[in-house]
């Protein structure tokens, strides 16, 4: 039998390294063997485990699971979700096929910059096509909105070329989630997505759709600049699971209200049992603050991702 290193096993599999790690420690989801070094060796069929475990999740599986089954119980759950026989061509060489990020990310730039919508548009259409929702969340509208973040702070792209592109993102995005709408698949704790009164960016929470998307979870988007009480009677009324807002300014949302004193108000007008997670922007002192409160925090979307995925 032949033995693979992580980084051969995460190039055969797909799947990244520390994510081969975290599924091994948590859910023990494979048991490598150990060189005299200690170094993991990974087999042939702990690969195709992985390559099999990492489709699965795409397709809204969570990993908490999944994970334990054996290759030949998720050999089955795959023929199920796809209706048609288990293929391992079609599951190890995935990673074969994947898609030039860098190349999509260079061609909206190159758009942008000369205000050519319709391209923006186009190449927008074709990631949907091409990828998962998951996939189109982290690995195009994160990075993208990072480095047309920095190209505006420096003086090489507008502010008008940024609402722009986020104005292209939300209606393709809206779509999406219109079409999320109509699935009768979802699971049934229902989640409200917005940010605080005061918070008016909407590209982090769109973000946050999209993961949401992908997990097959049931939720709502409600848009920015929420009101606490506004928003605490839609929770109520609706008995939501959880409320996910987005926060981008750290703390202060406006002259007269911090982040502090806007939870506090959500909180004493929630009539049930509803988690506050808050993503985003935070300052240090503030996510303890809220750690400590029991909220659940997110710094980055991938965090995000990762909860989702056992949740």
């Amino acid at each position: 039998m032949q033995f693979f290193n992580i980084q051969v096993a995460s190039q055969l599999s797909g799947v990244a390294s520390a994510t081969i790690r975290a599924w091994e420690k948590r859910y023990n989801a494979v048991v490598p063997e150990r060189a005299d070094n200690k170094h993991r060796l990974y087999s042939e069929k702990d690969i195709e485990k992985l390559a099999l475990l990492f489709k699965l999740t795409e397709f809204g599986q969570s990993i908490g699971k999944i994970a334990h089954l054996e290759l030949d119980e998720l050999k089955e759950v795959y023929s199920s979700l796809l209706h048609r026989p288990y293929n391992e061509k079609e599951v190890v060489t995935h990673h074969q096929n994947k898609v030039d990020y860098d190349k999509i990310l260079s061609s909206f730039y190159l758009a942008l910059a000369a205000y050519k919508l319709d391209i923006i548009s186009h190449e927008l259409d074709k990631a949907k096509s091409l990828l998962s929702p998951r996939e189109l969340c982290l690995n195009i509208l994160v990075p993208l909105f990072r480095e047309i973040g920095i190209k505006v702070a420096h003086g090489e792209m507008s502010i008008g070329q940024e609402h722009t592109l986020s104005a292209i993102f939300s209606f393709h995005i809206g779509q999406m989630i219109g079409i999320h709408y109509q699935k009768n698949t979802l699971r049934e704790d229902l989640i409200l997505i917005s940010t605080p009164e005061g918070e008016l960016h909407e590209i982090g929470i769109l973000a946050s759709a999209l993961l949401c998307v992908h997990y097959q979870m049931k939720f709502i988007f409600l848009g920015t600049n929420m009101p606490a009480a506004s928003l605490a009677e839609a929770a109520n009324a609706l008995k939501s699971k959880a409320i996910l807002l987005g926060a981008t300014k750290g703390h202060e949302l406006t002259d007269q209200k911090n982040l502090n004193d806007y939870l506090k108000e959500l909180e004493n007008q929630l009539t049930q049992k509803t988690e506050i997670w808050v993503g985003g922007n935070l300052k240090p002192y503030v996510k303890t603050e809220l750690e400590k409160r029991k909220f659940k925090v997110f710094s980055s979307l991938h965090e995000l991702d990762e909860f989702l995925n056992t949740f």
